[in-house]
């Protein structure tokens, strides 16, 4: 006979509950980005898949006598602090990652170390809700860009390459952010992770269809790129540049996942992983989903909570700034001073609460941006914010250097018509000065909860031509008045 703790669930869900709460951020983030983002849209169906996983085996873990363990505690402890320090930093995909892996934690601190490796893959594959591998995408476009125009020599189609564009004698082709494979890729690591589980009980089988499932999609994209080419060729560019195109490419992803499928079934273990939950339970003895009715105390789901608490109390800690929509000025301007409206050299850092672009009579750009260490939108540190547009100009020279106890970066860039502008500039966080953005990113996390009110800046000084030492000569000489003409946040 099977008998159900209510108690056991009761404490299971509270603990659930209190895991919501603490991560609803993260988890709101993520269903946004499944909901707008077809590279993660799979997002979904994770969930579900890890619970059918489980509900397969219903028989076994309803008959399951569960003992919380102490075993995942310091794991749960180190994904809280990981959250902290993500939510004041704002690095959303790692504060996601915080989220499901606490999720698995408290399962695994609440049903014990025997059935949690009993479900050990249904747990693991909650990872693959977490929004992330974005950043292969760079990669993954000089990739395709290879194998694109390795297929073209290969078949004799005159094609000339550089960087990311490809030329062929009826037009030219971008290796676009779409094109580099990514929602592919992501997508059948996902599927044939699945697909290994259930279909091979050998450890070596199933780690060789996952990298065959990552490998597969890669070369069957450089593929797909080189028949879009090869098309556009061979039709004059009538076909495979339009509607087309995205057409074209969603259905040899689906014959290519068909493929993958057919290639893993050969394969097939006789003893799938279906046979490893059979219940194993005699019936004539009477078993708990939860803890025994004796035990009325669960101290690691006590320590759990106490944990999940403090994470709670120290983000309410943490004020969020709301940004206004026009950012007011952060130097008074002197009279002879010009405000720049749009800098010719790229330099961003919008979304500020504080911000002024001025150019001296000297012709020196002077820039200064305030933000909150976490804004209700924007932030100091971004890919959003830049020093120099890069796809404009590029880096010919980087220094450090220090001066007035300050440390700086000292860049020389030129672009296409061969101009060249010199860059000096620092971020400033706490009264300390920083050029590296890690650890600007670093220590504003700490002052969210240390001093929550400080704020953090860039400054930033620019002249046209290669004059490294005439712009920190003219720098040192407005030192002294450039903090007379900062406007100060409280």
């Amino acid at each position: 006979m099977k008998i159900t703790d209510k108690r056991f669930l009761a404490l299971l869900s509270i603990i659930l509950i209190a895991w919501a709460v603490v991560y609803q951020q993260a988890i709101l983030g993520m269903e946004a980005i499944w909901s707008r983002s077809d590279t993660f849209a799979h997002g979904y169906f994770i969930l579900p898949i890890s619970i059918w996983l489980l509900w397969r085996d219903k028989e076994h873990l309803l008959a399951s006598k569960v003992s919380s363990t102490w075993l995942p505690l310091p794991i749960l402890a180190g994904s809280l602090f990981v959250w902290l320090f993500s939510y004041a930093a704002d690095i959303n995909v790692l504060g996601q990652l915080s989220a499901v892996i606490s999720l698995i934690c408290l399962l695994w601190l609440m049903v014990g170390n025997k059935i949690a490796w009993r479900y050990k893959f249904p747990l693991a594959y909650l990872i693959f809700a977490v929004p992330m591998g974005e950043n292969l995408i760079p990669q993954l476009q000089d990739i395709t860009a290879w194998f694109t125009v390795f297929f073209l020599k290969l078949n004799g189609i005159p094609v000339f390459v550089d960087g990311l564009y490809i030329q062929i004698p009826t037009g030219m082709f971008e290796v676009a952010v779409a094109c580099s494979g990514i929602r592919y890729l992501i997508a059948s690591i996902a599927v044939g992770t699945l697909f290994a589980y259930l279909t091979y009980n050998k450890t070596y089988k199933q780690v060789i269809f996952i990298l065959f499932a990552m490998l597969l999609p890669i070369l069957a994209n450089g593929i797909r790129a080189y028949g879009i080419v090869a098309i556009a060729y061979y039709s004059d560019m009538k076909y495979a540049t339009g509607v087309d195109h995205l057409i074209y490419g969603w259905l040899f992803f689906g014959v290519v996942i068909m493929l993958m499928f057919y290639i893993g079934g050969l394969f097939a273990d006789e003893d799938s992983a279906d046979k490893e939950f059979v219940g194993k339970v005699d019936k004539n003895e009477k078993y708990y989903l939860g803890h025994p009715t004796k035990k009325l105390i669960s101290w690691p789901a006590i320590v759990a909570m106490l944990l999940i608490a403090s994470t709670l109390v120290l983000l309410n800690s943490v004020q969020t700034t709301n940004i206004p929509s026009k950012p007011k000025s952060a130097l008074i301007a002197p009279a002879n001073f010009v405000e720049v409206k749009e800098s010719n050299w790229g330099i961003t850092f919008n979304s500020a609460l504080l911000r002024s672009h001025l150019v001296s009579p000297e012709s020196v750009e002077i820039l200064r941006a305030v933000f909150a260490h976490k804004q209700d939108q924007g932030e100091l540190i971004s890919w959003k914010n830049i020093i120099f547009d890069d796809k404009k100009w590029t880096l010919v020279n980087s220094t450090t250097i220090k001066f007035d106890e300050k440390n700086a970066q000292l860049l020389l860039i030129r672009n296409i018509a061969g101009k060249e502008r010199t860059i000096l500039y620092w971020y400033e966080v706490v009264g300390n000065t920083f050029i590296n953005k890690t650890k600007v990113k670093l220590v504003q996390a700490v002052e969210a909860y240390r001093t929550p009110n400080s704020k953090a800046e860039i400054i930033a000084f620019s002249v046209q031509g290669a004059n490294e030492k005439a712009l920190i000569t003219m720098v040192k000489g407005y030192l002294p008045t450039l903090n007379t003409l900062k406007v100060v946040v409280n």
